[in-house]
């Protein structure tokens, strides 16, 4: 079972927007798991409504904690961590499932998407499964695939000492890649996203936020962000993990 979490942060039109796309084009069983944090009123009845489960907070937890309470009482074996502004297309969950369990080490699958970083923007599908260097050019968290026996006992989850807004993906992916696992990018699985609409609409400092979480990553990741090649040497070996380079899927 797949158990997929957002966060709800008012935007319901957005929230909307992806459960439908949830409960139209996933194939697999699965649990919808919503947690809110801190919406009007009626945004939080609403989420209740169309959720399978749902955590409320009278006030905004943050994109981490948001996350990592909701990974707390997801049953599934595999976790996909959305952004409530995207929609999903039919056959997503059977081909990034495929990609994962055909990579065991794999800590992170990630789709392509219409908006966020570089390394995973598309504007259309393609037929790659594409390996990324560590410590070079992550993905945004803008949908990640991942088991859920590893995100918190093995990765720690998403790191809940980075000030609301920014910061937390980049360093879930370092700390994916330091303990030795592959983070691959699934070009056939296209996620619509509308990016930013929580920040843009609910921070109003959101830029500040980004440049203070910016320095608080480098400083933690000083070696790897600087000196990527040369700490890709000392990862922690994984026998799980093909160090073959870029492939495609079998067809």
């Amino acid at each position: 079972m797949i158990s997929i979490i957002t966060l709800s942060y008012d935007g319901v039109e957005y929230t909307r927007a992806f459960v439908n796309s949830i409960r139209e084009n996933t194939t697999l069983p699965y649990e919808l798991i919503i947690v809110d944090n801190g919406s009007e009123p009626a945004t939080q009845k609403w989420v209740e409504d169309a959720a399978d489960k749902s955590i409320i907070y009278q006030n905004n937890q943050g994109f981490s904690r948001g996350f990592n309470e909701g990974v707390k009482i997801a049953e599934g074996e595999y976790i996909m961590l959305a952004n409530n502004d995207t929609e999903f297309p039919p056959h997503w969950d059977r081909l990034l499932l495929d990609t994962m369990d055909k990579n065991p080490g794999a800590g992170i699958v990630s789709p392509v998407y219409t908006s966020g970083r570089k390394s995973a923007l598309r504007f259309q599908s393609g037929d790659k499964i594409l390996k990324i260097f560590p410590f070079r050019k992550y993905p945004s968290a803008v949908a990640f695939l991942m088991r859920r026996s590893e995100f918190l006992p093995v990765f720690g989850g998403y790191n809940e000492d980075y000030a609301i807004a920014s910061g937390e993906d980049a360093d879930l992916c370092f700390t994916v890649w330091k303990k030795g696992y592959d983070i691959l990018i699934d070009e056939r699985v296209l996620i619509i996203h509308e990016g930013k609409v929580t920040s843009s609409s609910k921070l109003k400092d959101w830029k500040a936020h980004f440049k203070v979480n910016s320095k608080q990553f480098k400083r933690k990741w000083f070696f790897q962000f600087y000196f990527p090649f040369l700490a890709a040497l000392f990862r922690i070996s994984n026998p799980k993990v093909n160090y073959e380079c870029n492939f495609k899927p079998k067809s």
